[in-house]
């Protein structure tokens, strides 16, 4: 400090007399900050000149003492401290370890300002400190004296020259042994005494970084400039100093400086420096004397952890110990393992067998080659780790292609890892790795991928056509890809399935399965060897049940069962999503045979396991068709499937035609109008299905009193609404115009109809025009009854149109037509009420029979009675029934007559496709597909066997039925859209065979025959085509864009018309209609077509027949 004090006060010569220039100048050298604030202090005094009589040090000679100031918030006091205050007080500076000059220069400054204040036991002290001083003091003391006379006694005592100092540089250069970017290490070796002289720039640099490295956060990047130029060019010891910091600081220079440095400890020491240096810097030429440096010290432990830390550069190979090693130094220091450390350890453990060990390791690290993936795939292929399949998933998104190609080859990857590869490298568009990558595809069941890749290159299909079927029944509902261009593909697929190589990438379960999903299952035993003995024996029990000989009751504990045994089984992946697929195939069969059985508890339990199956995660598009399919069959609510439709495909019709079916089962049955007229108009390019919707649309209307927007819904569209019958228009008008109140146009409106009506069966008609008037509004009075709709307002406008016809003086028949409502109303005896109903039928049987019905019907009468009644319809339609048409019985309930139902040739041959099937799959079992079309034909058979309905084939149906059966290939020809084996077809479908196939379905759906006397030729067609002339233009034009080339019948140069076989079936049921058949109550044709079932209700009004499409109309019709 003596130095530097010196070095300031030298200036004050230059400075002259001026206070203000001399205070300047002795802050201006380097030194000044060196120097402690007490220091300081002495110093202001000499540029003060400070005398004894002075009061203050910075008021100069004679200057009063400053008076304290205001500081501080809100009114505090205090006071700035002046350079006095900074004088060490007379007590510290005595207990100090500063010089003896410094300590007795204090103290006579303090006793010169304190006069007699001073404390007169202090002298003593100065007495002992100048004995001390007598032997000599530094300069500086002498100079200070000259300069503050307040301290003038220093100038009496010797002066002496400091020696050079001769300091042992063995402890400095050892402590140099530790890491330059050890701050703290690098702090405490700036702190000891340097073992070389300084000057007051080195040191006031070195204060700087000592400052620096003391404050908290360090600037290294301030200390290059610092150091500069001071610092800088150093030789020995010095140059030792100057690397270090150098070093610490990262700048390449330190290996130079560094490097001059020869002979000696501290040359050795100086290398090793450099080698750390080189290590940082990337040379790892000496990789292996780092990391087998042996010392304690901290320079010895960073070298060994930045070799560890590079383990990557090292050439040699090192063994487990080793990299054991390795792994320990890392450790000692808390510091992360280098990723390529972690990787050789861990394949190093893998290698061993310590599969669980080598996971610990490589959890978090980081991917950088093939290498590393390998080691990673070794891992998981043993253990799972979510973490390390994270990471590694990660690194796909950035590798090569023979990354890729690793990942996917590598034996234990797992499914989803290999996909993701797989879908990379697919997305770069190679067809190098076609195959590969739909191998990977195809174990990981990413059906999605697959049919994009058949999409991209429909031949893909014919080579792998198994794959093609499979995507078909697993493809998620959720998919966009197109159906249509999905239901070519698949075509393709059953076309090319023969002569397809067998796929290596599906095990014989796989394609046993896949062939059982699509129609024919062909070798089980691969399936069967996949269960045990309680899964097998379900299976085969729930399959015979749901087969076309079954019972069609499955027990849910079968299929629970069933779905035990296969989460036991030993399965590979895509195996495990056929078995789910299956699972989900028997409970859809389930649910449908549940409705169609019937019954409140069943189709309960039918609806719950349809949510079910929707609310299933990826649900498959087939399931969600079927499960459409049987919504729209059945009209079921089912709230699961609306939630599908809403998240996946709100804007199509089926989300509507599923939201109108809650909506009605809920009772709300506007909204659910509302909904299927949305649908119908989202349905227009399909014009069956949009007329069949609207129909729906128009009778929900009707239920809910919604007549405007019914009427309005007609008008706007009639096109479509040309499937609905003119008797239901009227019907709708006439509600409509009484709603409006428009009363006397509704009653004339109906009087208008009954006269076109008349008009036209006029020829050879019985009776007045008054009273075929009077029958046709009669008819139209029971419309309501007939169809289930409201009959109000409806009938009682047709009760004032029949007033306004009908003479003052009523008939006989009206007035025991309205003694038996009074007896109705009143006291309801069985006797008398058959006595009227007997009565009226001497006139009008039918009408007699009705009011028995409506008697029985009613909720006024108790059993006995109804059962009364009951007896007395049943004696009375015996008397009259072969007077009564069978047309005229369809509301004869009670009688328990059975429908005939006449079976069109499409019913036939789904049917014998399904008996084919049966015979040609490998358990006898048929197919598991199951379709509305396949229901029907099944329900046609139960209901036959249960006595219900009587089955008849017509003529024309027959014919045509044997035309297209008439050998084995042109029945194949009809499989074009199942699975068939053509090797087993060949082996077993011979024209023997066949013919005895068609026999069978010939006899099963053949249960009454025609009496010869029944002929429909007589009955006009022509007209009633004609009339539905745009019906049939529509349905024409539907089935040619679907690249049909439907036979059709010109009538008055228009191709359009039913062919000749629908015409002799119109006609042979219209004549059945018209007869009186024993114990038939109505004739029903049971077919597919559109042509009946767009113009069912026309034909059921004008001829007497009616038309069932489906299972569940058969069973409205029947139960």
């Amino acid at each position: 400090m003596e130095d530097y004090l010196h070095e300031c006060l030298e200036l004050l010569q230059r400075a002259g007399d001026d206070v203000g220039r001399r205070r300047k100048a002795i802050q201006r050298p380097r030194a000044w900050s060196l120097l402690p604030f007490e220091w300081k202090a002495l110093a202001f005094l000499a540029a003060n000149k400070a005398a004894p009589e002075a009061i203050g040090i910075e008021g100069g000679v004679g200057r009063d003492r400053p008076q304290p100031q205001r500081i501080g918030r809100r009114g505090g006091r205090g006071r700035v401290k002046s350079m006095d205050d900074r004088l060490a007080g007379p007590s510290d500076v005595l207990v100090s370890d500063a010089p003896a000059a410094y300590k007795l220069a204090v103290l006579c400054a303090h006793k010169g300002k304190s006069g007699t204040s001073w404390d007169s036991s202090m002298d003593s002290k100065m007495s002992d400190l100048r004995s001390e001083c007598e032997e000599g003091i530094h300069p500086v003391w002498r100079r200070l004296a000259r300069e503050a006379p307040l301290i003038a006694e220093m100038a009496q005592f010797p002066v002496i020259e400091a020696a050079e100092r001769d300091i042992d540089s063995g402890d400095w250069v050892d402590a140099a042994c530790f890491d330059p970017l050890d701050r703290v290490s690098l702090r405490e070796w700036l702190s000891m005494e340097l073992p070389f002289t300084t000057n007051s720039e080195q040191d006031h640099a070195l204060q700087s970084i000592r400052q620096d490295l003391t404050g908290g956060r360090s600037r290294p990047g301030l200390w290059i400039r610092w150091m500069s130029p001071s610092l800088r060019g150093l030789n020995g010891e010095g140059a030792l100093l100057e690397g270090v910091l150098l070093a610490s600081v990262s700048e390449d220079t330190a290996r130079e400086v560094l490097g001059s440095l020869k002979g000696g400890v501290i040359s050795e020491l100086a290398n090793r420096h450099s080698m750390l240096i080189r290590m940082r810097s990337g040379d790892f030429s000496e990789w292996g004397a780092c990391a087998n440096q042996e010392g304690d010290d901290g320079l010895s432990e960073a070298l060994r952890v930045s070799a560890w830390k590079n383990v990557e550069s090292c050439s040699v190979e090192l063994s487990a110990a080793d990299l054991l090693n390795g792994v320990e130094i890392l450790g000692r220091v808390e510091e992360s393992l280098p990723s390529p450390l972690r990787w050789r350890v861990a394949s190093s453990l893998v290698s061993q067998g310590n599969v669980d060990e080598a996971l610990g390791f490589v959890e978090g690290a980081v991917f950088s080659d093939g290498e590393h993936v390998s080691t990673a795939l070794d891992i998981l292929s043993g253990v799972e780790s979510e973490i390390l399949t994270r990471t590694l998933r990660e690194s796909i998104v950035s590798m090569d292609e023979s990354g890729l190609l690793m990942v996917m080859r590598h034996e234990g990857t797992p499914i989803q890892i290999g996909l993701q590869a797989a879908s990379k490298l697919w997305e770069s568009k190679s067809i190098r790795h076609t195959d590969e990558i739909l191998n990977i595809f195809t174990k990981a069941a990413d059906i999605e991928s697959l049919v994009a890749a058949f999409e991209r290159d429909p031949s893909l299909s014919m080579a792998y056509p198994h794959r093609m079927l499979m995507a078909w029944h697993l493809l998620p509902g959720s998919s966009r890809i197109d159906r249509d261009s999905l239901a070519e593909l698949r075509k393709t697929a059953l076309g090319s399935i023969d002569n397809s190589a067998e796929d290596d990438s599906l095990s014989d379960a796989s394609v046993a399965l896949i062939s059982l999903l699509d129609g024919l299952p062909r070798d089980m035993d691969s399936v069967y060897g996949k269960l045990d003995s309680d899964g097998l024996r379900s299976l085969n029990e729930v399959r015979r049940a749901l087969s076309p000989d079954g019972d069609g009751i499955v027990k849910e504990s079968k299929i629970e069962n069933l779905r035990d045994s296969i989460q036991r089984a030993d399965l590979n992946h895509l195996e495990k999503r056929l078995f789910d697929a299956l699972i989900i195939a028997l409970q859809l069969n389930r649910a449908a045979m549940d409705l169609q059985i019937g019954g409140e508890e069943s189709e309960s339990g039918a609806v719950e396991s349809l949510g079910q199956l929707c609310e299933l995660d990826s649900a498959a598009m087939r399931t969600i068709a079927a499960v459409t399919n049987l919504v729209i069959e059945h009209n079921l609510g089912v709230a699961a499937l609306e939630d599908w439709y809403r998240e996946h495909d709100r804007t199509g019709p089926e989300f509507q035609i599923v939201r109108a079916a809650i909506l009605r089962a809920s009772g709300d049955r506007l909204n659910a109008a509302r909904a299927y007229k949305d649908a119908s108009m989202k349905l227009r390019f399909d014009f069956e299905r949009s007329a069949l919707v609207l129909r729906k649309s128009l009778i929900e209307f009707a239920h809910a009193a919604g007549w405007r927007e019914a009427v309005s819904l007609v008008n706007a569209h009639p096109a479509l609404s040309s499937s609905v019958t003119k008797r239901f228009k009227l019907y709708l008008r006439t509600c409509k115009r009484y709603e409006d109140g428009d009363t006397s146009t509704a009653s004339t409106g109906l009087i208008e109809f009954a006269a076109q009506e008349e008009e036209l069966s006029r020829n050879g008609a019985l009776g007045s025009i008054r009273d075929r008037r009077v029958e046709v509004l009669e008819r139209l009075y029971r419309y309501p009854d007939e169809h289930g709709l409201p009959p109000d307002p409806f009938q009682g406008r047709v009760r004032a149109a029949l007033q306004e016809v009908r003479t003052s003086k009523a008939s006989r028949q009206t007035d025991l037509e309205r003694r038996f409502m009074i007896e109705m109303r009143g006291k309801k005896d069985p006797r008398e009420i058959t006595i009227l109903a007997m009565e009226v039928a001497d006139t009008d049987p039918i009408n007699g029979l009705r009011m028995l019905e409506k008697a029985i019907t009613s909720e006024d009468l108790d059993a006995k009675q109804s059962n009364t009644l009951k007896k007395s319809q049943r004696a009375l339609f015996v008397s009259h029934s072969g007077t009564i048409p069978v047309k005229q019985r369809s509301l004869l309930r009670n009688l328990s007559l059975k429908p005939l139902i006449v079976v069109d040739t499409n019913i036939l041959i789904e049917a014998l496709k399904d008996d084919l099937l049966k015979e040609l799959s490998a358990d006898n079992l048929g197919s598991l597909n199951w379709t509305v079309e396949r229901a029907f034909h099944w329900m046609l058979r139960r209901r036959a066997g249960e006595g219900r309905i009587l089955l008849h084939i017509p003529p024309a149906a027959r014919g045509e039925f044997m035309h297209r059966a008439k050998n084995p290939d042109s029945v194949l020809r009809m499989f074009s859209d199942t699975y068939i084996d053509k090797a087993i077809w060949s082996e077993m479908v011979d024209d023997a065979f066949l013919m005895q196939r068609v026999d069978s379905i010939c006899q099963a759906f053949n249960s009454w025959s025609q009496p010869a006397r029944v002929r429909g030729e007589e009955i006009d067609l022509e007209d009633f085509l004609l009339s539905h002339r745009e019906v049939f233009q529509r349905v024409n034009e539907q089935k040619r864009r679907g690249g049909k080339s439907p036979m059709r019948t010109s009538i008055k140069g228009e191709d359009i018309y039913p062919e000749k076989g629908d015409r002799d079936i119109m006609l042979d049921a219209a004549a059945l209609a018209s007869t009186s058949i024993s114990d038939v109550g109505s004739v029903l044709v049971a077919t597919r077509d559109s042509d009946f079932r767009l113009v069912s209700r026309a034909l059921e009004e004008e001829y007497g027949f009616g038309v069932v499409g489906d299972a569940q109309q058969l069973n409205d019709r029947v139960l």
